[in-house]
């Protein structure tokens, strides 16, 4: 019972961490958006704005998904949570096949 209640744990865990750093870059790229946005000159119109905060998170999303891909089983290797990064790299393998899946059904590109 205790092992199950091991796995479910490290697994919220690692989808945690994973949200975390989607939050995380996520913030970091609306706050260069928003200071793109505020230098340029001419009016700021909303429902383009928004279109680009959405395309950010997306963008965020995906990154966060492959790049849990290959830093996880590096830091399986070198650090002892070994049980938690395995559930970092399943949930990052679990987002980056929502990332690919998305993109196919919208016809874009990781950088359109």
């Amino acid at each position: 019972m205790e092992v199950i209640q091991e796995f479910f744990s490290k697994m919220i865990s690692g989808f945690a961490w994973l949200g975390l750093f989607v939050f995380g870059i996520w913030m970091v790229s609306l706050f260069v958006l928003l200071f793109r946005e505020l230098f340029t000159p001419g009016e700021l119109y909303f429902k383009e704005y928004i279109v680009k905060v959405w395309k950010k998170l997306i963008f965020s999303f995906e990154v966060t998904g492959y790049g849990g891909v290959v830093i996880a089983p590096i830091l399986m290797f070198t650090t002892g949570e070994v049980y938690l990064n395995i559930m970092i790299f399943f949930a990052a393998i679990v987002f980056s096949a929502i990332s690919i899946t998305v993109r196919k059904k919208n016809g874009s590109t990781l950088f359109s």
